[in-house]
């Protein structure tokens, strides 16, 4: 992934929003100083200053490099609309309207790091799922759901290898992801995750 800056038309896009719109979702608050604002992603902390146009995690690793993907995915959840309460129904991305076009080739989610560590393995993925955060959950051979935002449940399901079928890791999002993300940001989302749990 780059490590690029999000485009100037993101931050203007944030500065354009009210910060009382912003400030009503969950995980989201003021900075000490008022002028910027502090989300939490999974077990960290992130200050997102509009006017600097910067993004850094406060905690636990303020030197770690954040990719722009990411940056840009902490600005689209700042600026959506509130997707509401959970529908308490899970779909995969090909549930999603559009996501049969969308979700193939170089859109495919991005698992198939995950696949090659954890395919012979289901416990190291739960427990690497763990340090982040994530429960276990009742699908596959190994399934963990992590909240990466808090009313944004996302699921890796782990299928390991056996005689017949190669290991497999598939997703499963809450229906009402649609109402917090556009498709792309759905795949930065599944992106940052996995990379996340692969690298740290």
């Amino acid at each position: 992934m780059s490590c690029a800056a999000p485009h100037p038309l993101h931050w203007e896009d944030l500065r354009n929003r009210r910060r009382e719109d912003i400030l009503d979702r969950d995980g989201v608050k003021p900075s000490s100083d008022g002028s910027s604002y502090e989300v939490t992603f999974l077990d960290s902390l992130y200050l997102i200053d509009p006017i600097g146009e910067r993004i850094v995690e406060l905690a636990p690793l303020p030197t770690r490099e954040l990719s722009e993907e990411f940056q840009i995915l902490l600005i689209r959840y700042l600026v959506a609309s509130s997707g509401g309460p959970e529908a308490q129904v899970e779909i995969s991305e090909k549930d999603l309207p559009g996501g049969v076009t969308f979700f193939q080739g170089p859109h495919a989610l991005h698992v198939g790091p995950l696949v090659k560590l954890y395919g012979h393995d289901p416990d190291v993925f739960e427990r690497r799922c763990r340090e982040l955060g994530a429960v276990p959950v009742d699908h596959g051979d190994k399934a963990m759901r992590f909240r990466p935002f808090p009313q944004i449940p996302v699921t890796y399901v782990l299928w390991k290898e056996d005689d017949e079928f190669p290991a497999s890791v598939s997703v499963l999002f809450d229906k009402s992801i649609a109402r917090w993300f556009e498709l792309d940001m759905i795949f930065t989302l599944v992106l940052v995750l996995t990379e996340r749990i692969v690298r740290g």
